[in-house]
């Protein structure tokens, strides 16, 4: 009897491998991680306020840099947040904040399939993808909205956009635009955009992939015009401009620019190149938020497959360069050497070398293609076996880490990300408008944007009563009245007030107050108010 071979449509494996990993980031995406973390607060914060009033947190109008902690924050995730507020008539939650976090994510797993399959064939896009889907930084990085972890993703568009532009320089434009909008994503790397752009065109010329014509004469303008606000930016940060604004954006001062977190001394770059090294070898940020242990960064078995991709990836480029071949090997090269660069000029706790990340998942793909791909052609049985064993070791880690992410990893975030707090302020607010109380006093690590977020307070409002402890910090602001602090001084806890405390500072209220518990937080309302 004769077996029916079956045809699978070639379209069928990527959108399984798509569908599992739009599934996996946006699933629980409001809840999981439990809270809200303090960066991604000061982004939905932000976001609002430019929805609201067209001004971020410290009261400017359309800033190309926004307000957050004194020292500035990228503007790209919160503009894209505002435009989905657009769409919900400025209504918010947790879930919206976090999904132009998970959209960018999903885009980047289709993006790595078509990068791959046009450098070199459908199953390396296929190992791309399905990598990409399962790594256990991109899916806790999808999962909760850090303006800065939008970088890798951009970087990717620009690469795609620029391979495509090898075939037809229409593409360059598009190019241009993402890598320009990369830009938006994270201060760090501004260094390397230039530097790999520089790398990828000086090869494409040389190789002659690329004309020089009206496409690359304007992707270079389209490119110019994107960075333009940001070069401003860094004049007026550095003293040599004025800060200003137009009709349209402004170009502020921050009070400690982000200039700070880059060394270029020799020294400092030996130390950051170690702590890079040692985040590659441990997996390990020593946070217990940021990797969730033992799966790391990549699993044990993705450090393995990186450093053997590397190994053929980085012979290819150097074999082909040598004899002045074209090869496709070297953009996947000079996008790891660029995320080598960034972890020298950078201490490495995690985000802060997010654009190395991607392309070691691609040496990971590309070293697993190859051995496959290798066995294949010698003995095609075993090179099967041995893909399908791959598939399924990495299927089974992947199902553990979700486990563990889900369990384990949900009690630390809850903590963390100060799950409770938001339901403590509108408690707190709530009762303080019934019983006429003026003033909520708050834990410190509340944190002062969540209690503007959370209060529903706008620039117009803050800024009008605003005391601070040390700009930018707030002792005191008020909402409609009500005057809030955003620390408790435990030397005078008085009957006129609500106190929103931690858990362990519960005993200090338990006589005088009624405490209504959210999480590990407690709002603690005074007795003789309730009474009254």
């Amino acid at each position: 009897m004769k077996i029916k071979r079956i045809n699978i449509p070639q379209w069928f494996f990527p959108v399984i491998i798509l569908s599992v990993g739009a599934l996996i980031r946006l699933v629980y995406l409001g809840s999981m991680p439990g809270g809200f973390h303090q960066d991604e607060t000061f982004v939905a914060l932000n976001a609002y306020d430019i929805y609201r009033e067209g001004r971020d947190s410290a009261g400017l109008y359309m800033p190309v840099y926004m307000s957050s902690w004194g020292d500035g924050q990228s503007a790209m995730y919160i503009w894209l947040l505002s435009f989905l507020m657009l769409l919900t008539g400025g209504r918010w939650n947790i879930y919206l904040c976090r999904l132009p976090q998970a959209l960018v994510a999903i885009f980047t797993i289709l993006a790595v399939y078509f990068l791959m399959r046009r450098m070199f064939n459908r199953t390396a896009g296929l190992w791309a993808m399905f990598l990409l889907t399962i790594c256990p930084w991109h899916v806790m990085m999808s999962r909760w909205g850090l303006d800065a972890n939008l970088a890798p993703g951009f970087l990717m568009f620009g690469l795609l956009f620029f391979i495509k532009g090898l075939h037809n320089q229409r593409f360059f434009l598009l190019s241009a635009a993402f890598y320009g909008m990369s830009l938006y994503c994270y201060a760090v790397i501004w260094p390397i955009v230039p530097i790999l752009l520089l790398l990828q065109s000086i090869y494409g010329l040389c190789r002659k992939k690329i004309r020089l014509n009206k496409y690359t004469f304007l992707s270079a303008g389209v490119l110019f015009v994107a960075a333009l606000p940001l070069l401003l930016f860094v004049l007026v940060n550095k003293n040599i401009l004025p800060p200003f604004s137009s009709s349209f954006m402004t170009i502020p001062k921050t009070a400690n620019f982000r200039s700070g977190e880059m060394s270029f001394h020799v020294t400092d770059m030996i130390d950051n190149f170690k702590t890079t090294a040692r985040l590659f070898l441990k997996q390990d940020t020593g946070s217990v938020y940021d990797v969730l242990m033992p799966w790391g960064l990549f699993y044990d078995i993705g450090r393995i497959l990186i450093v053997l991709g590397a190994i053929l990836l980085f012979y290819k480029t150097v074999v082909n360069m040598i004899k002045k071949q074209f090869t496709y090997e070297f953009f996947i090269a000079a996008n790891v050497l660029c995320g080598v660069i960034n972890g020298l000029y950078v201490s490495a706790k995690l985000h802060q070398v997010n654009s190395l990340f991607i392309p070691l998942v691609l040496c990971e793909a590309y070293g697993i293609w190859q051995i496959t791909g290798w066995i294949i052609k010698r003995k095609k049985v075993i090179g099967q076996s041995i893909t399908i064993a791959a598939v399924v070791f990495y299927s089974i880690s992947f199902l553990l880490f979700q486990r563990d992410y889900y369990t384990d990893y949900k009690e630390v975030t809850n903590a963390y990300f100060a799950a409770g707090v938001q339901e403590s302020v509108a408690f707190a607010v709530k009762n303080a408008k019934e019983l006429g109380i003026t003033t909520i006093s708050a834990e410190k690590a509340a944190q002062w944007p969540r209690l503007l977020l959370f209060s529903g307070t706008l620039p117009s409002e803050y800024l009008e009563h605003v005391e601070y402890e040390r700009f930018p910090t707030p002792s005191a602001f008020e909402k409609d009245g009500i005057q809030i602090l955003t620390r408790i001084n435990y030397d005078d806890i008085n009957s006129d007030t609500i106190y929103i405390i931690y858990y362990i500072d519960e005993e200090l209220f338990q006589e005088n107050y009624i405490l209504t518990e959210f999480y590990d937080w407690r709002v603690a309302v005074p007795k003789d108010k309730l009474e009254d």
